[in-house]
């Protein structure tokens, strides 16, 4: 194989190795209950029974195992977990034992190979994530690193069994004479198989072998030019409306964005940015057409799995799937990568505090498939989609909690209780919060020598005026965005940061006109059935004044009857829409807890 590249440029900001990262508080307990209820108990049968005996149970069965590796491993980075490391390995040799002479690793048989029939279409999706998987493996397995003979064996039998699975879809598909096109042998306008784009660019910056990078840039080619293609780029760049384009599949669609902005980087180290500036601006503007027209209050999107029509955002019903949930995230996290934009973890953190806990229970063993903001949540511990990428995003929290800049700095992109440990360079920060509960924010440093560098503190979008201190200085005010602290720091050294924390009320429009929902700090609070007042009997019976000054009270739910040891109720003054002059207490949970325990819950409340 050809040399590894090197890259000659850099993202804005980089995110870190999980093992640098220990989280606690809210975050840090979805975290354990993602690995100790989901990722440890799955059944190993459930995961590679399709390729053990093939054709698989359904056209996409084969996802899931290359979704769990990606989740496993990355979980595994983090914990040092021995028991789901021997997992790993145990699916991964199987796995890797059901692949085909001819390089295929799916789950369809011989005669429905790469066909449309009986349903199919998925046979190259069902690849793109079982690269994933391998190549999860693979990087996680970092070079230099001291291992066991046989762990050394694993990871290059994981990168073999990916590079011949890529070499036969290359051979497959493509524009020579006997090839068929990637485009038509797809569901959604081409767009689930055109989404093998992400792993292929990681295959070609894992090996440096060209084909893989030609292969990428014929995906872009036949989005554009398949007569079955999504004209992808030109729909994005013309008009910009994610609905609008191909069949506005969500899930889909910003997979194959994703796998764009990974293959941009490519180029742009490359020094071909030109060849792939497209790629990024149709990214931006799908992204940007999100945030202004197809964004729920709770940082989820879509409903049916797909875009719909500008602010046509239902509170009940097919909301927001999880699989649209996670990869929102994942193409956020990549832009926010590429440009270090605050807008970018601003959704960042509303989806993961909001929509992404929401769709997890707080036990970490189920998962919703669609998420509403009103009614009852359909908690399933199935094998589905949603239920295998959801855990890849809770997955993923250790790793943009901070990221790293390149002149050295640190950003704090997220807060929650944890730990920052970068050893090689004798920096650890210690993050001290019960956020997002409280808005106090205390940073330790523990360096081994004075250094220089900057902290970059991301004062989120909700918060008007924030304060910030290092160790005994005056407190001064800063605004939103990311706060820049350069100063040659010593082992000690704390700064302090105040996020005025208080009831907000979001007045609807839209689908939500005459209604309003309650927000404090980035969390979206919900009325639940578990905590109505005594007085009242259903929850359309009330709602809060619009025009009073709220305020909050914020407590402990008794540890009988929390959902984890920390869970809160907000309680707020409330109104009876039908008797406005009477005062009642309005008790609240936030939209991650809601309707958890089975009850019914809503989001908007009737204005009065």
């Amino acid at each position: 194989m050809a040399e590894k590249l090197t890259e000659h440029k850099v993202d804005a900001t980089q995110l870190v190795h999980p093992s640098a990262v220990k989280l606690g508080g809210l975050l840090g307990y979805r975290f354990r209950m993602n690995e100790l209820n989901r990722l440890l108990p799955l059944s190993e049968d459930s995961l590679l029974s399709g390729f053990r005996n093939r054709p698989g149970a359904q056209a996409w069965i084969g996802e899931h195992v290359g979704k769990w590796l990606h989740a496993a491993v990355l979980t595994w980075q983090n914990s040092g977990n021995s028991e789901l490391k021997a997992k790993i390995e145990r699916v991964l040799n199987e796995l890797i034992s059901t692949q085909e002479p001819d390089g295929y690793l799916g789950t369809y048989d011989f005669p429905t190979r790469w066909t449309m029939e009986r349903e199919r279409g998925w046979d190259v999706w069902v690849h793109k994530y079982v690269l994933i998987g391998l190549l999860s493996y693979v990087s996680g397995m970092k070079d230099g690193e001291r291992r066991a003979s046989g762990e050394n064996e694993l990871k290059q039998r994981a990168l073999d069994a990916a590079c011949k699975a890529a070499d036969l879809i290359l051979r497959t598909f493509g524009t020579n004479e006997g090839q068929l096109d990637l485009m038509e042998r797809s569901t959604h306008v081409g767009m689930a198989s055109s989404s093998i784009l992400q792993p292929m660019v990681w295959l070609y910056k894992m090996t440096g072998e060209k084909r893989y990078l030609d292969f990428c840039r014929y995906i872009v080619w036949a989005w554009e030019h398949s007569p079955y293609g999504p004209k992808l780029l030109g729909s994005l760049l013309s008009h910009g409306d994610v609905h609008r384009t191909a069949n506005g599949k969500a899930y889909e669609m910003m997979s194959c964005l994703v796998g764009a902005l990974e293959l941009y980087r490519v180029l742009r180290d490359e020094n071909r940015e030109e060849e792939g500036k497209s790629l990024l601006l149709a990214a931006q503007r799908a992204w940007g057409d999100i945030g202004a027209n197809h964004l729920y209050i709770t940082g989820g999107t879509s409903l049916g799995e797909h875009f719909q029509p500008d602010h046509h955002l239902p509170n009940d019903g097919a909301v927001s799937e999880t699989c649209a949930t996670v990869t929102l995230l994942q193409l956020t996290l990549e832009l926010f990568r590429l440009t270090g934009d605050a807008k970018y973890m601003d959704v960042a953190e509303r989806t993961v505090f909001n929509h992404l806990l929401a769709a997890q229970h707080p036990n970490g063993d189920r998962w919703c498939y669609f998420t509403p903001l009103e009614g009852q949540k359909n908690y399933r511990s199935d094998i589905n989609c949603c239920a295998s990428s959801g855990p890849r995003a809770i997955a993923l929290l250790p790793t943009f909690v901070y990221t790293l800049d390149p002149d050295g700095g640190i950003r704090i992109n997220l807060y929650t209780q944890s730990e920052l440990n970068l050893s090689e360079q004798g920096i650890r920060v210690v993050q001290e919060t019960a956020y997002p509960y409280e808005g106090r924010v205390t940073l330790k440093l523990q360096v081994s020598e004075p250094k220089e560098f900057a902290l970059r503190l991301r004062v989120p979008d909700w918060c008007e005026v924030a304060k910030v201190a290092v160790n005994n200085e005056e407190p001064k005010q800063v605004s939103c965005g990311y706060l820049e602290l350069r100063r040659r720091w010593v082992n000690g050294d704390t700064v302090r940061l105040e996020l005025p924390m208080k009831l907000r009320i979001v007045i609807g429009t839209h689908t939500n006109e005459g209604k309003l929902a309650l927000m404090y700090g980035p969390l979206v609070l919900a009325a639940d059935e578990r905590f109505l007042p005594t007085e009242v009997k259903s929850l359309d019976e009330i709602t809060a004044a619009p025009e009073k000054e709220p305020s909050l009270k914020v407590t402990s739910v008794n540890s009988g009857d929390a959902l984890w040891d920390d869970e809160r109720i907000f309680e707020a003054e409330g109104i009876l829409p039908t008797d406005p002059q009477q005062r009642i207490t309005l008790r609240l949970t936030d939209f991650a807890h809601a309707g958890a325990k089975g009850t019914r819950f809503v989001i908007w409340l009737p204005r009065k």
